[in-house]
């Protein structure tokens, strides 16, 4: 259970691994099966059936991992991505997320993340769909932030470089200098209040302080990014990192003085273009599913 942080320890390391044979597959990237590797459209339109489901989701989301692998944007393997799913042979939904600790020791590096290797979470972080160890943090964080935001489909929790060094500044606040920036006017929150994430009261008190916004700034930590789907959680994390570089790379090279932020008319044009309609959605597939078209190419294993 995740009621206490004590009790929650002790259920993570007691619930262990059952199968090491599996896990000694996971980590290796081997793949036993012969998978046909969807298309990036038939990947995006949700099933019907729950099997399938929660087979789009976990392939979706394995991409995902790799990705912020690829692109040096996680830390260590110490940050959380999850998506809630219909159970493959339970009632209700699991949240997906990729396991901690493998019994030989260590973690599962995201550059060997498959879909098959991620575990399905209960709401009281019971293991109910693979084998493994959810990181404490990460069962944490998503779990209590979804008590608080139960129509959180996808969560995902970073330590970027350049969003995070942004939060650990007196003034944290994103300047709409640049049209990355301007992407996220109005939809970002602050918290000043850091806290190790070892209770899930503490995901409860992230997701009251996110309210109604996509983005928290979780200074001196990192960010929480929430969306109802994995490419468009992925395409803010890396578009929100973008915007931050530039500030601090400005910053560096004249001082935060010699900003010049945007009109506040251009700004909230450029946020409508980037974010109004469909166009989020649009554009963020068109990032994601260009990548998963080079893994497929490629016949990757993360889809297995």
């Amino acid at each position: 259970q995740f009621s206490a942080g004590s009790e929650m320890r002790l259920n993570l390391i007691s619930r262990g691994i059952r199968s090491c044979g599996l896990w000694q597959n996971v980590v290796r990237g081997l793949s036993s099966t012969t998978i046909n590797i969807p298309t990036p459209t038939e990947a995006r339109i949700p099933k019907s059936d729950p099997k399938e489901e929660n087979l789009r989701l976990r392939q979706n989301l394995a991409l995902s991992y790799r990705l912020m692998d690829d692109h040096d944007l996680n830390e260590g393997s110490c940050n959380h991505l999850t998506v809630m799913a219909p159970g493959r042979s339970t009632p209700g939904e699991v949240m997906l997320i990729a396991p901690g600790f493998v019994p030989e020791g260590g973690g599962v590096d995201w550059s060997m993340v498959r879909a098959s290797g991620i575990i399905g979470l209960g709401p009281e972080g019971q293991v109910v769909e693979g084998e493994g160890v959810p990181e404490l943090s990460g069962a944490c964080i998503h779990l209590g932030v979804r008590r608080v935001k139960p129509g959180a489909k996808v969560v995902m929790h970073m330590h970027t470089p350049y969003a995070t060094a942004l939060g650990c500044l007196e003034d944290p606040s994103l300047m709409m200098m640049h049209q990355n920036s301007c992407r996220f006017l109005r939809r970002c929150a602050w918290d000043n209040g850091y806290q190790p994430a070892t209770e899930i009261e503490e995901g409860e008190r992230l997701g009251r302080v996110m309210g109604d916004k996509d983005i928290l700034f979780m200074c001196h930590h990192g960010t929480l990014v929430v969306a109802d789907s994995v490419h468009v959680a992925f395409d803010e994390v890396y578009y929100l990192e973008r915007a931050c570089m530039t500030q601090l790379l400005a910053m560096g090279a004249a001082g935060r003085d010699a900003i010049k932020e945007m009109p506040e008319a251009v700004q909230e044009a450029t946020r409508e273009t980037a974010v109004e309609g469909d166009t989020l959605d649009k554009y963020a597939a068109k990032h994601f599913y260009a990548k998963w078209n080079k893994y497929r190419a490629l016949q990757s294993d993360v889809f297995s």
